[in-house]
């Protein structure tokens, strides 16, 4: 998990040059947080998609969360949780082939191979993926996993997390000078 401390010395120093109360400050810190945190998941998710090279953003979106905790003085903290585990191979872009192996899996930035694998489509529709045996028997069977923490960690920590305190101050800049001339939460 990435920890950012941000400087109080910032907050007062916007305070004081445009007259805001210490109420003002801490609504515009918590809704320029909200929104924050919500730019992140959204530049995460999309950005994930094309990195990874997953069909659809839904895929990823379905794993980000934003967990809020109220901290002491009624500021808000957020954090932002990823679930990295493995994919199933038809959520990604790309083709699954036979081989004399087993089956393999080539798509853009991912790719696998399955010694002991079969190529199937899920339930005689949809999109062919890997399957294996979980049992020496014919029945049941399990679609095959691709990981992606590696290339995910990489990607979050050097194109998303890099963007956070300018986004933060943006916002939180935005919104104490609109609650400051509309004198709203004054």
């Amino acid at each position: 998990m990435l920890h950012f401390d941000l400087e109080p010395v910032g907050f007062e120093r916007l305070q004081r040059e445009l007259g805001a109360s210490d109420r003002q400050v801490r609504l515009a810190f918590n809704r320029a947080l909200n929104r924050t945190v919500s730019r992140l998941r959204m530049l995460s998710s999309r950005g994930l998609q094309s990195e990874l090279g997953l069909r659809r953003a839904a895929a990823m979106r379905r794993r980000l969360k934003s967990i809020r905790v109220r901290g002491a003085g009624g500021m808000t903290e957020a954090r932002l949780w990823y679930g990295l585990n493995n994919l199933p191979v038809s959520e990604f872009k790309g083709r699954a082939r036979r081989t004399p192996q087993g089956a393999s899996f080539q798509g853009g930035p991912v790719r696998g191979d399955f010694p002991g694998a079969f190529v199937a489509k899920p339930g005689g529709a949809g999109r062919r993926s890997i399957f294996s045996r979980v049992k020496a028997v014919r029945l049941p069977i399990s679609e095959e996993t691709l990981a992606i923490k590696d290339k995910a960690d990489t990607f979050v920590e050097d194109q998303v997390f890099d963007q956070l305190e300018d986004i933060l101050w943006r916002e939180f800049r935005r919104d104490l000078e609109a609650r400051t001339v509309y004198s709203v939460g004054g």
